[in-house]
C-alpha cells in the first residue's frame, strides 16, 4: 500500500513537472511575437545582436525578432515617402499662395492708379460745376436786365404810340414765360427784342443741362470711388490673410523637416539594428556542404537534367520524379524567404498557372560556408514552414512532394541560385533583391545566366548535378 501511495506521489511529481515545462514552454513561444518584441525589445536586441551561444529555439525566435524590425523599417520607410511627399505638397502650395500674393499686388497697384485718376477728374469736375455755377448765375442777372430794358423799351413805345393796354397788359404777367407769352402776342415788339430774349432762354437752358450732366457724372465718380475703396479694403484683407497662411505653411514646412529628421534618424537607427542581427545570425548557422534533399533511403529518378529539357527549352533546375507524399528536408541551414500552398496536391498539368505554374512551394536562403545560396522547391504537396523560419539542415522537415501547378506528374522542381559571399553582399540586399525581382534575382532564364558562363559571378544558375552528381534519366536512392 505504502508503495503504491509513493508511486502514485511520484507520478503526480512527474506530472506537475511536465505541465510545469509544457506551460513554460507554450509561454516562451507565445512571447516570441510582436508584441513581446516591442514590450522587451532591448532584451531581444541583445540576444540576437551580442550572443553567439544560442538554442534552436532562440534561432527561430532571432529570425522573428529580424522579421518585425524590418517590417517596423518598411513602416518608417513609408511614413518618411509619405511625410516627404507632404513636404513637397506644402513647398507647392506656398509657391502658389506666392504667387497670388503677387498677382493681389499687381492689382492693389492698379486700382490704386484708377483711384488716383478718378479723384483728379473728381476735382476737375467740381472746379468745373463751380464755374458753371457762377456763369449761371451771371447769366440769370444778365438776362433780368435784358427783362428790365425790354420793359422800359416797352413802356417808352408805349407813350409814344398811345398804348396802354398794351402795357397793361405785358405788365400783367405772373412769370417771365407769361411775360414771353405775352410779348409774342403783341407785334408792337421787335424782332430785334425777341431774337435776344430767344437766345438768352437757350443760353439758361443749355446752362441747367450742363449742371444736370455734371451732377449727374459726379455722382456715378462718387459711386466708383466708394467701389474702388471696397474692393481696396477686401484686397488687403486678402492679403493679410494670405501672408498669414503663408506663415502657416512655413511653420508646418518646418514641423514636417523636423519629423523627417527624427524618421530619419530611426531609420538610420534601425536599419544598423537589423544589419547586426543579420550579420548575429549570418555566424549562427552556416552548413559546411550541400545534404540531399530526400532522407535516407528515399529513391527518385531524375526526369529533367538542368539547363534544357529533353524535348527543347531551358531548364535552371533538375527534375526529381518520386511518388506523392515523399519528405522534404533543407539541404542546409537557412531561412525561409517564401512558402506558398492552395494548389490541389494532384492537380498538375502542363500550362497549370496555380502560383504562376510553380504549384505549391518552398524558397529559402541557405548559407553555406561563407556563401549564399537561393533555393527553390516546387509542386509540392504540403508545406510545412512559413517565412521567417530558421530550417536546419537534413533536420526541418518543411513540407513533402507533390503534383501541384505546371507539372506532368510527381515531382521535385529543385533549383540553386547562387547569391554571392558574405563579404560581397548582406541577407538585407538579398532580400531587397528577392522583394524586386522574386526568385529570378534579375536573371534571364538563358545558358548565359549559368554560374559557369559567368564565372560565379552573383547572382547566377547553380547547376544541381555538379553538385550531387545526378546524371538525367538515372535513378538514385539518398545514402548509396
Amino acid at each position: 500500500m505504502k508503495i503504491l501511495k509513493k508511486g502514485f506521489k511520484l507520478l503526480l511529481i512527474t506530472l506537475c513537472i511536465l505541465i510545469s515545462f509544457s506551460t513554460f514552454q507554450v509561454e516562451k513561444s507565445v512571447l516570441a511575437d510582436d508584441e513581446d518584441f516591442e514590450d522587451r525589445y532591448e532584451y531581444y536586441c541583445e540576444l540576437c545582436s551580442t550572443q553567439t551561444q544560442l538554442t534552436d529555439e532562440e534561432k527561430q525566435i532571432c529570425v522573428r525578432f529580424r522579421n518585425y524590425e524590418q517590417r517596423k523599417l518598411d513602416e518608417l520607410k513609408d511614413l518618411l515617402d509619405e511625410t516627404s511627399d507632404n513636404l513637397n505638397n506644402i513647398k507647392a502650395n506656398i509657391l502658389a499662395e506666392g504667387r497670388k500674393i503677387q498677382l493681389f499686388n499687381n492689382k492693389i497697384a492698379s486700382l490704386e492708379k484708377e483711384i488716383s485718376a478718378i479723384q483728379n477728374t473728381i476735382t476737375i469736375l467740381e472746379t468745373n460745376i463751380e464755374e458753371l455755377n457762377i456763369q449761371i448765375e451771371e447769366r440769370k442777372i444778365k438776362i433780368e436786365n435784358l427783362n428790365n430794358q425790354i420793359k422800359d423799351r416797352m413802356a417808352s413805345s408805349q407813350s409814344n404810340v398811345r398804348t396802354n393796354s398794351y402795357i397793361k397788359f405785358i405788365m400783367g404777367a405772373d412769370s417771365f414765360v407769361d411775360l414771353l407769352r405775352r410779348i409774342s402776342a403783341i407785334a408792337e415788339i421787335s424782332n430785334y427784342d425777341m431774337f435776344k430774349i430767344n437766345e438768352m432762354q437757350r443760353e439758361k437752358e443749355l446752362l441747367e443741362e450742363d449742371v444736370a450732366t455734371l451732377e449727374i457724372q459726379k455722382d456715378n465718380l462718387f459711386v466708383q470711388q466708394t467701389t474702388l475703396e471696397t474692393q481696396k479694403a477686401g484686397l488687403e484683407r486678402l492679403k493679410t490673410a494670405t501672408i498669414e497662411l503663408i506663415e502657416e505653411f512655413e511653420r508646418k514646412e518646418a514641423e514636417f523637416i523636423e519629423q523627417m529628421d527624427a524618421l530619419e534618424k530611426d531609420t538610420s537607427e534601425l536599419e544598423s539594428r537589423i544589419d547586426e542581427i543579420n550579420a548575429a545570425l549570418n555566424d549562427l548557422f552556416p552548413s559546411e556542404n550541400f545534404a540531399p534533399f530526400f532522407a535516407r533511403g528515399t529513391s527518385f529518378r531524375i526526369s529533367a537534367g538542368c539547363y534544357y529539357y529533353a524535348s527543347g527549352g531551358f531548364h535552371a533546375a533538375i527534375d526529381a520524379a518520386i511518388r506523392i507524399g515523399v519528405n522534404l528536408y533543407p539541404v542546409a541551414n537557412g531561412v525561409v524567404v517564401d512558402a506558398r500552398g492552395g494548389c490541389p496536391y494532384n492537380g498538375g498539368y502542363y500550362g497549370n498557372r496555380c502560383n504562376w505554374g510553380r504549384g505549391n512551394y518552398i524558397f529559402y536562403i541557405a548559407l553555406i560556408g561563407n556563401k549564399y545560396y537561393f533555393i527553390q522547391n516546387d509542386h509540392l504537396k504540403d508545406i510545412y514552414v512559413e517565412i521567417g523560419d530558421i530550417i536546419y539542415q537534413s533536420h526541418t522537415l518543411i513540407g513533402t512532394t507533390g503534383n501541384s501547378g505546371s507539372s506532368s506528374g510527381p515531382h521535385l522542381h529543385f533549383a540553386i541560385t547562387f547569391l554571392g559571399t558574405t563579404s560581397t553582399t548582406t541577407v538585407n540586399k538579398i532580400l531587397d533583391d528577392y522583394r524586386r525581382y522574386n526568385n529570378t534575382f534579375g536573371l534571364s532564364y538563358h545558358i548565359r545566366n549559368s554560374c559557369a558562363n559567368r564565372g560565379w559571378r552573383a547572382p547566377c544558375f547553380v547547376n544541381p548535378t555538379d553538385i550531387y552528381g545526378y546524371e538525367y534519366g538515372k535513378r538514385y536512392t539518398v545514402g548509396n
